[in-house]
């Protein structure tokens, strides 16, 4: 196992001997679209001790056989990066607009994510056209109008165009519960333009997505000692890539991701 390939391969090992959900199972805690989310950063031991203290409470997505499947998002902001700067100020209506590809299927999706009270996350998303991942369609932002409206009063923000694009692999666990899913995100790759960066090839990036203020899966991260890390793939990746400033509150993580800015 060469250290390039250690975090997907870890969680393989991880997945391979769990037992398996189907998509529509999954799917099916789609109550899980508003949720609290925790971020965290583990080496491989770290994930291993994580998957063995949680023991049978955990299943995994299977989808034909396979445990861990590719993701392209294309994320959009204004000019100015408003969207990105309201998240950096911490701003209690804020909210991040992507595509999302399911690379193995091609299948894509427009997706809002929409930050609520007492750290609560809620997506929406819609059916998107896959030759038009890049970009927002006359009806995609029509969509995106009606749910800003509708949860901030106010329609998104204009000019949108792509800002930045990240590739990684995901697989998703479910407790036995169904209360929560935890995403292991591995090869994590930023790009805009002509610039791309790819972060530490031995880590995983772990987010546990929860409808419940406990569960047993942040628990024993508690009980591990390893501790919630302020982690977006968007305001990070536009601050590694050198494509804006002001982003000490994600420092931290890029560092432990091994990347050094592009300044």
């Amino acid at each position: 196992m060469t250290a390039p390939d250690r975090g997907t391969a870890v969680v393989d090992v991880v997945t391979a001997r769990l037992p398996g959900l189907s998509l529509p199972e999954v799917v099916a805690t789609s109550a899980l679209m508003s949720r609290t989310d925790r971020k965290y950063l583990l080496r491989p031991p770290e994930f291993l001790a994580l998957a063995d203290a949680l023991g049978a409470d955990l299943a995994g997505l299977d989808i034909a056989g396979r445990r861990s499947f590719g993701y392209s998002s294309t994320y959009f902001d204004t000019p100015d990066l408003a969207v990105f700067r309201a998240h950096r100020q911490d701003r209690r209506r804020r909210f991040k607009i992507r595509t999302r590809t399911y690379t193995d299927s091609a299948d894509t999706f427009c997706e809002l994510k929409l930050s609520g009270r007492r750290d609560e996350t809620v997506k929406v998303r819609r059916p998107h056209p896959t030759r038009s991942a890049h970009a927002l369609t006359a009806s995609t932002l029509s969509f995106l109008d009606d749910q800003l409206m509708a949860s901030f009063g106010r329609p998104a923000p204009r000019p949108l165009a792509a800002s930045l694009v990240t590739t990684y692999r995901r697989a998703t666990l479910v407790t036995a519960d169904r209360r929560t899913r935890v995403t292991c995100d591995t090869g994590l790759t930023w790009s805009a333009g002509t610039r791309e960066l790819p972060a530490a090839r031995d880590l995983v990036l772990v987010e546990v997505k929860s409808a419940a203020g406990r569960n047993p899966v942040t628990e024993t991260l508690a009980r591990l000692r390893i501790r919630e890390l302020s982690v977006s793939k968007y305001c990070s990746g536009l601050v590694a890539l050198g494509l804006t400033g002001g982003g000490n509150r994600w420092l931290p993580a890029l560092r432990r991701l091994a990347v050094h800015p592009i300044w």
